[in-house]
């Protein structure tokens, strides 16, 4: 294991990955470039797939719904495949493979963006996550930090906001830096 693998984690934001038992299909992660690489904050499911398979997503239609759908910051950062198949590091590759589509289609460059593949056994519900720092899917490293945040509003607070006080209802304000008024 090598000092890269050993400090690869991803942090799952959503409070439960939505997973339905017994039917397949691939669900995009969302994170932001503002929070740390790999990072889910949210997961949309694929709407639109091809005929021949449930799991190759048709990314023309997939990208113009997301660009619809998805707020200022943030990004597709992966993929996830729910299916029932061993080989969870090749169908991870699908998913890495199949997120830099989407986000090449989307008009994001992915070259040297940290990707996310992860893979949901249907039976037991367990996921598996890879990540890929290229475009060459043989080098996939098995992360075996998966971190639930049992509080996830307070880490958006504290990590997602360039300013924080305190008032009675908590609101981010941004500023630009340039001209503080």
């Amino acid at each position: 294991m090598g000092v890269d693998e050993a400090n690869t984690s991803v942090r799952v934001l959503c409070r439960k990955l939505l997973i339905i038992k017994n039917e397949t299909g691939l669900q995009w992660l969302i994170g932001s470039p503002f929070f740390p690489p790999s990072t889910i904050v949210s997961t949309l499911r694929c709407t639109h797939t091809l005929p021949s398979s449930p799991l190759a997503p048709h990314i023309p239609k997939e990208s113009d719904d997301l660009r619809a759908l998805l707020l200022r910051g943030f990004e597709v950062i992966g993929a996830l495949i729910v299916r029932n198949n061993p080989n969870f590091e090749r169908v991870a590759g699908e998913a890495i493979s199949a997120s830099r589509e989407l986000r090449k289609a989307l008009g994001r460059d992915s070259e040297d963006r940290e990707l996310v593949g992860g893979v949901a056994d249907l039976e037991t519900g367990d996921v598996s996550f890879f990540v890929s720092k290229s475009e060459n899917l043989t080098n996939l490293e098995s992360v075996s930090d998966v971190i639930y945040e049992d509080q996830p509003e307070k880490y958006v607070w504290e990590i997602g906001c360039l300013l924080r006080c305190e008032v009675p209802i908590k609101m981010p304000v941004y500023c630009p830096v340039d001209s503080p008024k």
